[in-house]
């Protein structure tokens, strides 16, 4: 909660494992009140969603999970994070809306 103070732009990192989505889901609506708790609007503030732990057995389609789990038509990225896959692109993309937020006087 407290990291989330001052936030310019937030990355919600997934898990992809389908034993895991109710709990992406909780964590998800956690950030929202979290936001919310701050003074910052989840509608609004720069998302993106990054899909990690794809090289495990048993992961949802690419698809299945980017429709349970996208909120706004946000960026959405796949990722193995102990391999660094993903998260260049990941902090690309954030940053590129963070910017453009930053440009509109946000």
């Amino acid at each position: 909660k407290l990291i989330l103070k001052g936030a310019d732009g937030i990355v919600f990192v997934a898990d992809y494992q389908e034993e895991r989505l109710d709990a992406n889901h909780e964590t998800i609506d956690n950030l929202k009140e979290n936001l919310r708790d701050h003074g910052l609007d989840f509608n609004t503030i720069p998302y993106v969603l990054q899909l990690n732990k794809r090289d495990l057995p048993g992961v949802m389609a690419v698809e299945d999970l980017t429709q349970q789990l996208r909120q706004k038509g946000e960026p959405v990225v796949e990722a193995v994070a102990i391999t660094g896959q993903g998260i260049f692109e990941t902090l690309k993309e954030v940053a590129k809306l963070v910017l453009a937020e930053l440009k509109k006087g946000g």
